[in-house]
C-alpha cells in the first residue's frame, strides 16, 4: 500500500522510538525446529535447550508431526518441520518471483501463502501472517473495502494525559501518501490534546491540516503494548474489542460511513453507523450511480 512517492517526515523522535520498539520487536520467543531429509527426522534444535534427542520414526503428515511437538513442549512457542534442501530451493523460486516496485506488503502475503505450500514444511500454531505485529491480509481488505480515495488514518497511544505516541498515515488513491506523527500539526493545536477524550479535536486538527478527512484509533499503552504483542489475529481481536467495551480505547471511523463529513465537517464520535458493515454494502453508503440511486453491492 506504500506509495513509491511516499514521504515521511516530521517524525517526533521520541515517539518514533517508542512504536518501532513494538512495531519491529525482537522475535526471541522460544521456538524448536525439526530438520529432516526427505521425511527422516536429522535434527531437533531447541532455541533455548540446544539440540535434543533424534525423532526415530519417518514423518508421514509433517502438519501433525509439527503439532504434536508443540504438545510436547509446552514451553514451546512455535515448532517448524522442514527439508533444508526443499525448503532452501522453494524459496529462491519464491524470491525469483519478485519484480522491481512490488510493494512490501503484497510480496510479504505472497511469500507467506507460496512458503505455506512447501513440501515437508510445517508450522506450529498455524497462523495467518503478522507482519510486524499488523495482519497484514485484514488491514489490505479494509482499506480496499471500507476507505474513501483520500483520507488520513490517526494513530494516538495515551498514557494517562500524555500522547505517548502518535502516527498519521495519509491516503490517496488507497495508497499511503504520507507517513508523519504529531509533530506535523500545529504546536499550539497538538499541546491542548490532553488525554484520550479529546481525540474529536486531534481528528479535526489532522483533516484540516491535511485537507482529508480524518478517522483513527485512540488507546490507553498498556491496551496498544498488549495488541502489538498478540501472537494470532483471535488474541488481537480480543484484545481490541474489550478495550473499546471497557473504554480504554475508541475506534472513530466516521468517515467511513458517511459520506457526508468532510475534511472540515465536525466529526461526530458518537456516530458511526452500521459496525462492521463495508461501505459498499451498506445501501446508505454505496457510490451512487448517475440516476442519484444507491449503487448495487459489489460485495
Amino acid at each position: 500500500m506504500l506509495s513509491p512517492g511516499a514521504r515521511i517526515d516530521h517524525l517526533n523522535a521520541e515517539q518514533w522510538r517508542r512504536l518501532t520498539g513494538l512495531v519491529y520487536p525482537l522475535e526471541n520467543g522460544r521456538k524448536l525446529f525439526l530438520l529432516h531429509e526427505a521425511g527422516v527426522p536429522v535434527r531437533l534444535f531447541d532455541t533455548v535447550a540446544g539440540d535434543l534427542a533424534v525423532p526415530k520414526d519417518r514423518i508421514k503428515d509433517f502438519q501433525a508431526c509439527a503439532d504434536a511437538l508443540r504438545l510436547q513442549n509446552a514451553q514451546v512457542e512455535e515448532v517448524w518441520v522442514l527439508d533444508p534442501e526443499a525448503f532452501a530451493k522453494k524459496m529462491s523460486e519464491i524470491q525469483a518471483q519478485t519484480a522491481f516496485g512490488t510493494e512490501l506488503d503484497v510480496y510479504a502475503l505472497f511469500d507467506f501463502d507460496e512458503r505455506m505450500k512447501i513440501s515437508g514444511y510445517a508450522v506450529s500454531p498455524r497462523r495467518d501472517l503478522l507482519w510486524r505485529g499488523i495482519p497484514l491480509r485484514r488491514v489490505q481488505r479494509f482499506v480496499e473495502k471500507m476507505l474513501p480515495d483520500s483520507c488520513s488514518y490517526v494513530l494516538g497511544v495515551f498514557d494517562g494525559d500524555l500522547l505517548w505516541a502518535s502516527l498519521i498515515v495519509g491516503f490517496e488513491g488507497r495508497k499511503i501518501v504520507s507517513i508523519t506523527t504529531t509533530d506535523a500539526l500545529p504546536a499550539e493545536d497538538v499541546k491542548d490534546v490532553v488525554g484520550r477524550d479529546q481525540h474529536p479535536f486531534l481528528l479535526s486538527v489532522v483533516a484540516n491540516t491535511f485537507g482529508r478527512p480524518a478517522f483513527g484509533w485512540f488507546v490507553e499503552k498498556a491496551v496498544f503494548e498488549a495488541y502489538m504483542k498478540a501472537k494470532d489475529i483471535d488474541d488481537k481481536d480480543e484484545i481490541f474489542q474489550r478495550a473499546i467495551m471497557e473504554n480504554q480505547a475508541t475506534f472513530d471511523f466516521s468517515i467511513l460511513v458517511d459520506r457526508g463529513i468532510t475534511a472540515f465537517s465536525p466529526i461526530n464520535p458518537g456516530e458511526a453507523a452500521v459496525q462492521g458493515a463495508d461501505r459498499e454494502a451498506n445501501p446508505r453508503t454505496r457510490t451512487p450511480v448517475a440516476n442519484g440511486e444507491p449503487g448495487p453491492s459489489a460485495y
